[in-house]
């Protein structure tokens, strides 16, 4: 985990939570991945922010048109990080809310797309077993799986896939020493 300044972090943290609370952290998460995505060289854009010689002015007009077509709600949470120095920690400040969307997640990954209805099922029984709740449900699709599901979270990762009982039932028939 990737440490923040401790002012970046409870900002992230009180975006994160408002968001939640408005129903509005698919699209906002989505806006802010896309930005990072879009930040190719996210050190090069880094470095830009932070330079003294490059002024304030001229990186709030780089901002602004960078993230002018972003919602209200993101455009206000970026807005809350140029520093009484001149720098700029956006880059930081959108890590830290990722990294607070990401430990919050829940990614379950099938062979085959599921229903809203199956995700969900699954999604509750799983925070029952954990005793902890996710805000977000992902579902990744991914043949490889064969079937059943993987269920990956920042904390846990349940394996009941058939590749992975396929894998297991090999290495416990390669320590039996049978040949094939």
């Amino acid at each position: 985990m990737v440490k923040y300044h401790k002012d970046i972090v409870k900002e992230a943290s009180h975006f994160y939570a408002k968001a939640k609370y408005e129903g509005h952290l698919d699209q906002v998460t989505n806006e802010i991945q896309a930005i990072l995505d879009g930040i190719q060289n996210t050190s090069t854009f880094r470095q830009l922010m932070h330079l003294e010689h490059v002024s304030y002015d001229k990186k709030l007009a780089v901002l602004e048109s960078t993230f002018g077509h972003l919602s209200s709600e993101t455009q206000e949470y970026l807005a809350t990080f140029p520093s009484e120095d001149g720098s700029m920690n956006i880059v930081e400040a959108l890590e830290a809310f990722l990294e607070l969307y990401n430990a919050n997640k829940l990614e379950i990954v099938s062979a085959i797309p599921l229903t809203d209805e199956q995700i969900e099922r699954i999604a509750i029984a799983f925070q029952n077993k954990t005793e902890k709740e996710y805000d977000s449900w992902v579902n990744t699709v991914d043949p490889s799986v064969i079937g059943g599901v993987q269920l990956k979270t920042k904390e846990f990762l349940l394996d009941g896939t058939i590749s992975n009982k396929l894998k297991q039932f090999k290495e416990k028939v390669s320590q039996t020493g049978l040949k094939r």
